[in-house]
């Protein structure tokens, strides 16, 4: 006994005879946490933007061809859902007008997810209280959290700010336009921190950051909608990115609102978090509430009550991308009618021109089939997350085998998928018909039921890497879905070969409606070349009983790294 207590103060001594350098100790610990989701982040949207750059000077060549894009762009419908078109002769404007809202809307939800994560989760598990038994007050834990995500933020624009100059974007633009990328998405970690402040609940918090995010995006549609309405895009962060004129014309004050409006809600969440309790919110809720027992009959039935409001915003999202690309089906009609010789263009990505508006609608429906895939990823992340959270624990308490809990996931998920899918080809039949296109809803639902079956192996990727490595269960799936995406986007541009092209999902399926169904095909795919789907039966059996580390063992077994916070 009185060996151990010089040792005890011997380890928490350089803690307090240095207090100066708690706040690099936590930045450290904070960088570790989110590590994993840079390593992810950043490539990726370093090699979104350089295929972006190369797609415009292959696809655009010339003077001519580039003239006839900023006709297409300066659309209404067209400018509702890429913006306003700014410089798009050149490699860089047409980068910051054709995947800048998507490049920020990738950084950006990324940013609000892991702010909500870090500030909330972590209170809400318990473990922020290691962390604030150090000589530390919580606002400045705070101060220090919200620097780490808006350092990945800079790290992640960047990254695109680079492979853009190197491509021969423009130095100076590209710098612009990274820190513009980077101060989208730090406004919006500073509003999941804002939320962290307010609702004791991490799921809250989330769940008001992406509404406050999805009417920023429906508030700079409305702004593009004519020009009478531009003033509203001083009213959202993606409105701010279309007055930023990156690579032609500078927008200062963009620029500085940018950049000033992540600190000021900085500075309002850590003034927020002086005035609660840890653990607390400056939002309280009732401690007695009538008791919500649906849901509650079996593990299907729970896994649905989980995760339905996960599948209502999705819904909602896909949705209304679908509606607008309906609505654009008159616009490619108008285009194609005025410049025939557009036909070229189209038959390099892959477009029957002969049938635009089926042909259109078949593109977007691989479109969404990759958002439902993406969905299909995130929705088996819910069980690695209801392991890891310990809440599985008390699930297996009962006599409920593993397999059974896992089935039922599989099972929410795939019909999720059909769901999406259904809900799109309506969204996409509503936009065509109010602006009179003239496809039916069967050739919407056949564009949208096309691509299910890539979300049926994204659910069988997922499935297998929860049970492999669970912590690639997520971002392993996705970056593999989004891959081959891009593989059959820029493959056949770039005269891939065959083999090459075999192993995107999406090359094995046809643009419906404009060409037929290829059932067999698919049959073959999902047999022969899909390792995934054949391996979900040592996935269930890895998930099963010979893998029992949970949460809470995982924790337990970390050991010293426990004491670190690491996240399982």
């Amino acid at each position: 006994m009185s060996r151990a207590i010089p040792a005890c103060r011997d380890a928490v001594r350089p803690s307090l005879e240095h207090p100066h350098s708690a706040p690099i100790r936590v930045g450290l610990l904070t960088a570790r946490l989110i590590r994993r989701g840079v390593g992810w982040l950043v490539p990726a949207v370093a090699f979104y933007a350089a295929v972006e750059v190369f797609s415009y000077e292959q696809t655009y060549p010339d003077a001519a061809s580039r003239q006839k894009l900023a006709a297409l762009s300066d659309d209404p419908a067209m400018r509702m859902l890429q913006g306003i078109p700014h410089a798009v002769d050149t490699p860089g404007g047409f980068v910051a007008w054709d995947a800048g809202w998507m490049l920020a809307a990738i950084i950006g939800i990324w940013a609000l997810l892991v702010a909500g994560r870090l500030l909330r989760g972590e209170e809400e598990s318990g473990r922020a209280e290691l962390v604030l038994a150090g000589p530390m007050r919580p606002a400045r834990v705070v101060m220090v959290q919200e620097a780490v995500i808006a350092g990945a933020a800079l790290a992640a624009g960047a990254s695109a700010a680079v492979t853009m100059a190197v491509t021969g974007a423009g130095n100076s633009g590209s710098a612009v336009f990274g820190l513009g990328l980077a101060g989208f998405a730090a406004t919006f970690a500073g509003v999941a921190a804002l939320f962290a402040q307010i609702f004791q609940v991490r799921r809250r918090v989330t769940a008001a950051s992406a509404a406050v995010f999805g009417l920023s995006f429906l508030v700079r549609m409305a702004a593009n909608s004519a020009d009478s309405r531009g003033w509203l895009r001083w009213f959202t962060p993606f409105g701010w990115l279309d007055e930023l004129h990156a690579y032609r014309g500078l927008g200062w004050l963009a620029l500085t609102v940018l950049l000033a409006a992540p600190a000021a809600l900085a500075c309002v969440a850590v003034a927020l978090r002086t005035r609660r309790d840890t653990g607390g919110a400056l939002l309280k809720e009732p401690d007695r509430a009538r008791a919500r027992l649906r849901g509650l009959g079996g593990p299907v039935a729970f896994a649905w009550r989980g995760t339905r409001g996960m599948l209502a915003g999705w819904l909602l999202g896909i949705a209304g991308y679908a509606f607008t690309a309906g609505a654009l089906i008159v616009t490619a009609l108008d285009f194609m009618a005025e410049d025939p010789s557009y036909q070229r263009v189209l038959e390099t990505i892959g477009w029957d021109a002969a049938d635009v508006a089926e042909g259109f609608a078949g593109i977007m429906g691989i479109l969404i089939g990759l958002l439902i895939a993406l969905y299909a990823c995130w929705r088996i992340g819910a069980a690695r997350a209801e392991e890891a959270g310990g809440r599985l624990d008390h699930v297996l308490a009962r006599p409920i085998a593993r397999r059974r809990w896992l089935g039922g996931h599989i099972v929410l998920t795939s019909g999720s998928a059909l769901l999406l899918a259904l809900a799109a080809a309506a969204a996409m039949w509503a936009g065509a018909s109010a602006t009179g296109a003239g496809i039916g809803f069967a050739d919407t639902l056949a564009a949208t039921l096309n691509p299910v079956p890539v979300a049926v192996l994204a659910t069988g990727l997922a499935v297998l890497l929860f049970g492999a490595e669970p912590r690639l269960t997520v971002p392993g799936s996705a970056a593999s879905v989004v891959v081959a995406y891009l593989v059959e986007m820029i493959g056949p541009a770039l005269h891939w070969t065959g083999p090459v092209l075999d192993i995107s999902p999406f090359h094995h399926i046809a643009s419906v409606p404009a060409e037929p169904f290829r059932a067999r095909r698919r049959r073959r795919h999902g047999r022969g070349r899909c390792p995934a789907l054949r391996g979900r039966r040592s996935a269930l059996r890895a998930s099963g009983p010979h893998r029992r580390l949970t949460a809470r063992n995982a924790r337990t077994a970390g050991g010293i790294g426990s004491q670190k916070l690491r996240i399982q």
